[in-house]
């Protein structure tokens, strides 16, 4: 039995790891015409581009018989026959350890996991995470854990499986466990767990609903599917809502994270490409200093950079983009009329104090697309300036003559 095994894998940024559940293994996401979960998402449009997946296995059963087969293999031993390992159930805190070593070592290129657990296997991974949260605070690898029909505090018939069994791992999913109150606490108290969606099946009756959904501060993300606490992780085909659902959230995943590495800033070389750029020259006429130039090359290339990237993003993004420029414009003519009465006394005042204000994120500049930062909001400001009808200047009494006449004196 391999820990881990890839259905795909071709050196992509993301994985998806899928695990299991209690006495459950690889097959416990494939349907009854034996299609499997992962595979049937690698089919979807961006799933493919944008994921590697693999499915984790751990070692659960409902009876073990780990003391009988570890005697016998000690005597096996005693006559030189070559044996295999003894294995036995071990508690969910030691899954987690072992789950961690397997990512550790064996998944350590990814800059983004995704966790889809079942069952017992959502509170491995949490104790996982947990773990993973205390050694790398501000650089955890998983960024979002989707909870199948996880029992995050406990399930009633553990406490048979306990007692009929003696099992270890029942014992942990029991209500009153106190690994499950550490865990659950220690899941409340952190403050970088990665975004959680909850699923839990309306006919499911080894996991009830209250159990399903996640205790933390903000509330989870929860999808209540018409399913049972079995078929959940096996949809009959791709129109099952639990199946729709978890294609939505990784192609949104996708989407976003594509987008946060896109607009992050991009390093701007100056070799004069700009400077018969509009907004560069009203910069100059206005005899703003050098590094307030500089720095508006900068802004205004991420910022074009960020426009082709969100006006590819659909009408959504236009429109978003389109109210942000006429909220930037307006913020800067406020600041133009404090020129005007003084209250800034020269141009490179009021460039200084527009790039300010507008790092400082002020609320009428908020938009609907997050990862847009002030350093792109500046160079909107610039774009707008780049415009040659637009009349926004850095110094009262310039208009499109001034321009003109400017360009043909360093024609000259």
């Amino acid at each position: 039995m391999n820990t881990i095994e890839f259905v795909s894998k071709n050196d992509r940024k993301n994985l998806v790891l899928f695990i299991h559940g209690f006495t459950g293994s690889k097959e416990t996401w494939a349907n009854e015409n034996g299609q499997e979960f992962p595979k049937m998402l690698l089919e979807e449009e961006g799933i493919e581009e944008q994921f590697d997946i693999a499915y984790i296995t751990y070692y659960t059963k409902l009876i073990d018989l780990y003391g009988i087969k570890s005697k016998t293999k000690k005597l096996m031993r005693m006559f030189n026959f070559n044996t295999g390992t003894a294995r036995r159930n071990v508690g969910i805190e030691q899954l987690g350890e072992f789950i961690q070593a397997v990512i550790q070592y064996q998944c350590e290129s990814y800059e983004n996991i995704i966790i889809i657990a079942h069952s017992m296997g959502g509170l491995v991974a949490k104790s996982y995470i947990l773990s993973e949260l205390q050694q790398r605070p501000t650089t955890p690898q998983v960024k979002l854990f989707i909870s199948l029909a996880v029992p995050h505090i406990g399930s009633e018939w553990a406490t048979l499986g306990e007692k009929l069994f003696r099992n270890k791992q029942a014992v942990d999913l029991n209500p009153l466990s106190p690994l499950l109150s550490q865990s659950n606490r220690a899941w409340i108290e952190s403050s970088n767990t990665p975004k959680t969606v909850c699923f839990y099946g309306q006919f499911d009756d080894v996991v009830s609903k209250e159990s399903a959904v996640l205790l933390q501060v903000e509330k989870p993300e929860r999808v209540p599917c018409d399913e049972d606490h079995n078929t959940i992780t096996r949809p009959i085909n791709k129109e099952r809502l639990v199946y729709v659902a978890v294609k939505s959230i990784l192609q949104k995943f996708s989407k976003e994270a594509s987008e946060q590495t896109v607009l992050t800033v991009q390093e701007f070389v100056d070799q004069g490409q700009m400077d018969d750029e509009i907004f560069v020259i009203r910069l100059l006429i206005a005899d703003v200093h050098n590094i307030h130039v500089n720095s508006a090359k900068q802004t205004f290339f991420n910022a074009e950079y960020m426009r082709k990237v969100l006006m590819n993003q659909g009408d959504h993004a236009i429109k978003v983009l389109t109210e942000l420029y006429v909220k930037i414009e307006f913020f800067y003519s406020v600041a133009f009329g404090k020129l005007m009465i003084n209250e800034l006394k020269d141009s490179n005042h009021l460039v200084t104090y527009v790039h300010d204000e507008i790092m400082k994120e002020p609320e009428s500049l908020k938009c609907a697309i997050p990862l847009l930062s002030s350093f792109h909001k500046t160079g909107m400001l610039h774009q707008l300036m780049n415009k040659l009808e637009k009349d926004l200047w850095w110094a009262q009494g310039h208009d499109i003559q001034t321009i003109e006449e400017f360009r043909k004196v360093r024609g000259k």
